[in-house]
């Protein structure tokens, strides 16, 4: 994706409120009593997302290229070791 500076100060930025997702996640947390970090089994806690194709309806220019996924998609979201979506993988 490609953005211009001036695009994203004047206009994603003021609407950034506005492009929240609430994605539920399970959310380790610190124990006082035992003083280990627990790491849920279940959903305990709330993030809010936003994505980088979010800002497409605030542009006024705007173009797309098809590419072939299995040449040019490589989605990088998860830490190194990761088993999936990795920069490993």
């Amino acid at each position: 994706h490609f953005y211009t500076l001036d695009f994203i100060e004047k206009v994603v930025v003021p609407n950034m409120s506005n492009m929240y997702h609430v994605a539920k996640k399970k959310i380790p947390y610190f124990d006082k009593v035992s003083k280990k970090t627990v790491k849920p089994t279940e959903n305990n806690g709330i993030k809010l997302e936003s994505f980088i194709f979010d800002v497409f309806p605030l542009s006024v220019n705007m173009a797309m290229l098809d590419v072939s996924r299995e040449e040019e998609f490589a989605p990088v979201k998860n830490a190194p070791g990761s088993s999936s979506d990795s920069p490993d993988t």
